[in-house]
């Protein structure tokens, strides 16, 4: 008898610090909403570093102690990135967003109905002639994006867009790794990289 319970009370033992170990790690991460990063580059190429700054769900951009940009206070900013990630030459601000609606202003014809969705979005922006103007902007995404990196994984002289995505439902502990490859307009993703193949 005595056996036993020793037998279970290690069982359990296990069992506690697996949940430890796996379970309270992702749902102490599943609130980023205090996370704060900070990158540098020289986007506009004025030979002055801007700093990007991600606290909590904003991104503000500054040169110095002037504000250059901050990103509007409906989007609620998951991650970003700096790099040239449509490889022409220049490096863009790529940062993965939420907010609501698919589409901006302009929707496309084939889309009459309400566009008020709270999903994830990949937008590219440049920094030239002192103002951030989209490069790209998705619509809604089919998996959010949980970080990117811009790398060339592949040694072929391009860069890629190396995306960790998750997804809208329950179990947030989803996760998968995908490569997107800029093609003239818009990205499409060369490997999950989560698959068997």
């Amino acid at each position: 008898m005595v056996r036993l319970l020793l037998r279970l009370s290690g069982m359990l033992l296990i069992v506690f610090l697996a949940f430890l170990l796996l379970v309270v790690p992702l749902l102490a991460g599943a609130d980023d909403s205090d996370q704060s990063i900070l990158k540098t580059d020289d986007l506009d190429g004025d030979g002055g570093m801007e700093e990007y700054y991600l606290l909590g769900e904003t991104l503000t951009v500054k040169k110095g102690e002037q504000e250059l940009w901050e990103t509007p206070a409906d989007w609620q900013i998951q991650t970003f990135s700096l790099g040239d990630v449509n490889n022409d030459g220049k490096a863009e601000l790529v940062f993965s967003l939420w907010k609501k609606g698919s589409f901006g202003k302009i929707r496309p014809f084939w889309h009459t109905g309400k566009d008020d969705s709270y999903k994830n979005h990949l937008f590219v922006y440049k920094f030239e002639e002192d103002a951030f103007k989209p490069v790209w902007c998705s619509s809604d995404l089919d998996r959010p994006i949980l970080s990117i990196d811009i790398l060339d994984i592949n040694d072929d002289g391009l860069n890629e867009l190396v995306v960790e995505e998750g997804q809208y439902q329950l179990p947030i502990t989803f996760r998968s790794l995908a490569v997107w490859q800029w093609d003239q307009w818009g990205f499409f993703n060369m490997k999950d990289l989560s698959s068997a193949d």
